[in-house]
């Protein structure tokens, strides 16, 4: 049996801090995408709430990992995203297909957990 504690909390605010970040920065360097203060805002306002539940939590080792992956999945899902509404800007295969199996390997870990054992020291 396994123990998995991940926090849902730190996938939504990282996945937001991810999907918000590359808003950001595709706003202020790509000149087909409309300019939004929402994306700033929502960066902002995410950024707050993640520090505040990570001074709050913890020891969550267990939620890092998947915490990182989540903000990937942010980033190359927005690419991907901008890549299919704009198709003049060249091809989203690469953030497609990152975006992808990181969400096969999130969801393996989140369904399985950590299938290591590990051995209690007395």
């Amino acid at each position: 049996m396994h123990d998995s504690n991940v926090s849902v909390k730190w996938l939504v605010y990282t996945f937001l801090i991810g999907l918000s970040a590359n808003a950001c920065f595709s706003i202020l360097t790509i000149s087909l995408v409309t300019f939004s203060p929402f994306p700033f805002f929502t960066l902002f306002f995410a950024v707050n709430h993640f520090y505040r539940l990570y001074i709050h939590e913890a020891n969550n080792e267990s939620s890092i990992r998947p915490a990182w992956a989540t903000f990937f999945i942010g980033i190359f899902s927005y690419s991907a995203f901008i890549g299919a509404q704009h198709p003049e800007l060249g091809s989203n295969f690469l953030s497609v297909t990152i975006t992808l199996i990181l969400l096969i390997w999130l969801t393996y870990k989140l369904m399985f957990g950590n299938t290591t054992k590990e051995t209690e020291t007395k």
